[in-house]
C-alpha cells in the first residue's frame, strides 16, 4: 500500500474517531438534559412518571457507557497503528 493510501486510511480512522467523540458528546448532552428534567420533576408534587423517566435515564446512561467502551477500543489501538505506520516509513 502506498503512502497516499495509508494516509487516506489514517485520515478515515481519524474521522471515525471524531465521529465517535461527537456521538459521545450527544449522549452526554442527552444525559444532562434527562438529569435536568429529573431535577425539575423532583420539585413537583408526587406523580407516577418517575418509572418512565428513570427508564429513559437508564437507557441513556447505558448507551453512553457503550459509546465510551467503543471509543476506548479505538483509542487503545490508535498509538500502535500510528507507530507501525511511522516505523514503516509510510508517512512523509
Amino acid at each position: 500500500m502506498d503512502t497516499d493510501a495509508r494516509l487516506a486510511r489514517i485520515e478515515a480512522r481519524q474521522e471515525a474517531l471524531v465521529g465517535a467523540i461527537h456521538g459521545l458528546t450527544n449522549v452526554m448532552e442527552q444525559t444532562r438534559d434527562l438529569v435536568t428534567e429529573l431535577m425539575a420533576w423532583l420539585q413537583e408534587p408526587a406523580s407516577s412518571e418517575l418509572p418512565d423517566l428513570l427508564k429513559a435515564l437508564t437507557t441513556a446512561v447505558e448507551a453512553q457507557g457503550e459509546t465510551i467502551t467503543t471509543l476506548h477500543g479505538l483509542l487503545v489501538k490508535l498509538p500502535a497503528q500510528i507507530a507501525r505506520t511511522v516505523a514503516a516509513g509510510d508517512v512523509a
